[in-house]
């Protein structure tokens, strides 16, 4: 799994994890956002999903970055891709959630102002056929303690992660369908 922003190209997962903690280090005492929302676009047989990670120090600037996978398949029906998303942030969010409690408990022990939110930031909203699955998504979240987040809220997903899965090279499908 490869992810990239405007100035770092092919980070690894641990990168990735790596560059969160210094982001945090870097002034501890303060409150945070981390987020991850992914969006897809289909073009003909292929899929392309981009999953965006973004860490905000409110009112102090961000890191983001992104990971994008295509896959030979198309995904005609609405529900299917909206959960396929949905559930690659969830993986993601867990992944992250994993490699991250520990330094994240250690900050809160330490620092007294130290805060941070996890949320998920889900592609759907209250206008358009997406709002019929609002419940549904936003479910797989539920008892986790990452909040759902949907549009206009859902900024990683229906903006970061949409500008990248815009752009996708068929040579570059990582997942074939079976």
């Amino acid at each position: 799994m490869r992810f990239f922003n405007s100035t770092q190209k092919d980070m690894s997962f641990d990168t990735v994890v790596e560059m969160i903690q210094k982001f945090i280090a870097q002034n501890p005492n303060q409150k945070y956002r981390l987020a991850v929302g992914t969006d897809s676009q289909v073009r003909g047989e292929y899929t392309c999903f981009a999953t965006g990670i973004h860490i905000h120090r409110l009112g102090q600037g961000a890191w983001c970055c992104v990971h994008k996978e295509t896959e030979k398949k198309r995904y005609n029906n609405l529900r299917e891709k909206i959960s396929k998303e949905t559930i690659i942030t969830y993986e993601m969010l867990s992944m992250l959630g994993d490699q991250l409690l520990e330094s994240l408990c250690r900050y809160t022990e330490s620092y007294k102002n130290f805060d941070c939110k996890i949320e998920a930031h889900i592609d759907i909203g209250t206008k358009g056929e997406t709002r019929k699955l609002i419940r549904e998504m936003v479910g797989y979240f539920e008892g986790s303690g990452i909040d759902a987040k949907i549009k206009p809220d859902s900024f990683v997903a229906s903006s970061y992660a949409d500008r990248c899965s815009k752009s996708f090279k068929k040579d570059q499908v990582h997942n074939e369908a079976v």
